[in-house]
């Protein structure tokens, strides 16, 4: 009886120790080392792949293997399966900020490896290696602008800007507006759309150059005000190409009116009145009347239209003057 007490017990330890050795060989799970970048790009509508990253797997270990791909913070963007196609991911289209590429491996059972879930949360027997990350720069691209050249006459007459083309092939930037500036970079306004450039009166800008651009931004520009400078912007933005509006100062000399008058010539004095001058929208720096024949020969310069009605028509003989 004793010898099969002894027995029994000895069995229970042989596999109590067995079963404690079994539980201390648990896989081990390395993920190696990973190489490459860091790497930069910016956010320009352009493809930008990550490549010549390396994998030292010399001591890598566990079943399963998988590359994971996270924000900062350890969110999971995306589990591409092979180096090959973490290549292949565009990093253009993340928007700004940085990612972090990551190689695991793992044995079954790993719970948490799922898009949108965070890479600092997962359970199970893994490993993931050092990072490799990607910084992912928030540009701006305003594409270029064409038309004109535009020159009008300051006549007081309506002068529009017409037909601008914006090539808006590889055009980016959340927010945009357009500019018009002096040729100093002084803006004198900023038309929300193509429209609104287009229904701007540059007659009334006087002379001068004016520069039409377009401007794409983010939300952190400053300086962008009606009487500031453009060439003073700060912020994530870009200026097209400009285009010139060239404003010459012209003159109009309005419409006059009154008469006809007939004199005879007969020794009495003949004055012209009730002449009447239409100024709005004359223009000029300086103005004077005219008297002249049919055939446009000058016979008097009369500055003012009091000095017009101080002339004797008696005195010209017979014939036609024009005023």
């Amino acid at each position: 009886m004793m010898k099969k007490l002894i027995f029994w017990a000895l069995v229970i330890v042989f596999f109590a120790v067995y079963c404690s050795n079994d539980d201390d060989n648990t896989a081990t799970v390395n993920a190696g080392t990973i190489a490459g970048g860091p790497f930069e790009f910016d956010i320009d509508g352009k493809a930008d792949f990550v490549t010549g990253i390396t994998l030292d797997d010399t001591n890598a270990s566990g079943t399963n293997s998988s590359w994971v791909i996270t924000d900062e913070s350890g969110i999971i963007l995306g589990l591409p399966p092979t180096l090959e196609a973490v290549e292949s991911v565009d990093f253009d289209g993340a928007g700004p900020g940085t990612c972090l590429i990551w190689y695991l491996r793992f044995e079954d059972g790993l719970q948490g490896a799922e898009v949108g879930s965070n890479a600092n949360d997962l359970t199970g027997n893994f490993d993931l290696s050092n990072s490799i990350s990607v910084l992912r720069n928030q540009v701006t691209n305003a594409g270029t602008i064409s038309g004109g050249p535009f020159n009008f006459t300051i006549d007081g007459q309506a002068d529009y800007a017409l037909g601008i083309v914006l090539d808006d092939t590889n055009v980016f930037g959340t927010n945009r507006s357009w500019v018009i500036t002096d040729d100093q970079g002084n803006i004198l306004g900023l038309p929300p759309t193509l429209s609104d450039v287009e229904g701007v009166n540059f007659d009334e800008a006087g002379a001068g150059v004016c520069l039409i651009w377009y401007i794409r931004f983010e939300d952190d520009l400053q300086g962008a005000e009606i009487g500031l400078n453009a060439n003073d912007l700060v912020g994530t933005y870009d200026l097209s190409n400009a285009l010139e509006v060239v404003r010459t100062c012209g003159a109009s000399a309005g419409t006059i009116s009154g008469g006809p008058f007939n004199f005879e010539v007969d020794g009495n004095a003949d004055f012209v009145s009730n002449i009447v001058l239409d100024t709005s929208s004359a223009s000029g720096t300086n103005s004077t009347l005219v008297i002249t024949d049919t055939s446009g020969t000058i016979l008097g310069v009369p500055p003012t239209l009091a000095d017009v009605k101080m002339i004797n028509f008696d005195d010209a003989g017979p014939g036609t003057c024009l005023i």
